[in-house]
């Protein structure tokens, strides 16, 4: 391999035009395995964190340099798109001790396939990696089961995979892992999954999410504003974990009545007291599905606004003999009619609601009971009245 003289001209300009004595972009530059040979035994890179050296058609032989080089132990992120590092290349990053504070390792467009993803996969060194993009390689469905079972990757929260032959065996089997507790992130796309494919990736990010989300308690749970909607409703449904969880939130998603109706059914939801599911669409089917639910029973808060219910979800509500232990019920925003709303001042499995408040008949009936004492009191004192007359006409017969 020739030597490359002018290497540090080329770290200090690039330090110039970043602007950033912690960051190299190297893809404007003429740059070989030659380049980045005599790079890595550079004492002027030891302080970087960001390297980048893109569409260059680097070999193996640029990963090994790197990976054997004393200088990159601050480097946090490495990027080498578009090059043709290959499997063996992998392997040299994956196996190195020399990058301890690696936390993004992006290798797009480098020929890898399932051995290179194995190396990554098996590596102890990734611990503190949070990002790894592989899009437009050849992993395939058995690269992608190796990432799946990947001990070291527990800190992973972004994975792009698209454009990877992967299938709906791939989905699935990475919707069964227990290794990447904190990836929530996962970009599939230009693969060819069906819909089997695609619920079980919905099926995994909601058990991260859940595993993130469930306070340290187990009994409270903040799903909001995520996007949920009925699949990953199925796999709240099923998730054995939430047995003790008393407050699920579920506000500003996409469930409809086919998801309340998983939760509904759940066994492991009886403990809840109080669900949130205002602005979804769950509408009158997916309102009654709650009222009717054997699971439910025991809620005492029940959110509800703009959800899509109308005066027929009220009648059920009135007409059921249950929600006996409901306190509070909020379902302002809806398309209730006000006769209807006050339909539920009158049952009896109602009379404990604490909101909304209604002017109870019970109200009224103690109100006339007072009245009439009150005339009772008129009465006696009309009596005394006329008999003081009466003594005063007596007298002045005397």
């Amino acid at each position: 391999m020739k030597k490359f003289y002018n290497i540090e001209g080329l770290i200090r300009n690039g330090f110039r035009l970043s602007r950033d004595y912690h960051t190299l972009d190297f893809s404007y530059s003429k740059f070989g395995d030659d380049a980045v040979r005599e790079m890595a035994k550079s004492r002027s890179i030891k302080q970087i964190r960001r390297l980048t050296i893109n569409g260059k058609k680097l070999s193996a032989l640029s990963a090994q340099a790197l990976a054997e080089s004393d200088k990159l132990a601050n480097l946090e992120s490495l990027k080498l798109y578009k090059n043709k590092i290959g499997d063996e290349g992998v392997k040299y990053i994956a196996e190195t001790e020399k990058m301890p504070n690696l936390k993004s390792l992006r290798l797009a467009w480098n020929g890898i396939g399932p051995e290179g993803t194995r190396c990554l996969a098996e590596s102890p060194h990734m611990e503190r990696l949070t990002s790894l993009a592989l899009s437009e390689n050849q992993i395939g469905d058995e690269g992608l089961k190796y990432l799946a079972g990947a001990k070291s990757f527990s800190s992973l929260e972004l994975m792009d995979l698209r454009k990877n032959q992967i299938t709906d065996e791939g989905a699935v089997a990475l919707s069964k892992s227990k290794c990447l507790p904190k990836l929530q992130t996962i970009d599939l796309t230009d693969n060819a999954l069906t819909q089997k494919g695609l619920d079980a990736l919905a099926e995994f990010k909601v058990l991260n999410l859940i595993r993130a989300r469930l306070s340290e308690e187990g009994n409270k749970l903040d799903l909001s504003n995520l996007g949920i909607g009925d699949v990953e409703c199925k796999c709240i449904a099923e998730c054995e974990e939430l047995k003790e969880l008393t407050h699920l939130y579920l506000e500003l998603n996409k469930v409809t009545a086919k998801g309340m109706a998983f939760l509904a059914s759940s066994e492991y939801l009886k403990n809840v007291t109080l669900l949130s599911l205002d602005r979804n669409k769950i509408g009158d089917e997916g309102f009654i599905s709650i009222i009717k639910s054997q699971t439910f029973q025991n809620l005492q808060v029940l959110m509800v606004e703009n959800a899509g219910i109308t005066d027929d979800g009220i009648n059920a509500l009135c007409e059921e003999e249950c929600m006996t232990n409901l306190l509070r019920l909020y379902m302002e925003e809806n398309n209730t009619t006000e006769d209807g709303f006050e339909l539920m001042a009158e049952p009896d499995h109602l009379q404990q609601l604490e909101y909304p408040e209604f002017d109870r008949e019970e109200e009224i009936e103690e109100e006339e009971e007072e009245e009439e004492e009150f005339e009772d009191i008129e009465d006696i004192e009309e009596i005394e009245e006329e008999e003081d007359l009466d003594d005063e006409t007596e007298y002045e017969k005397e």
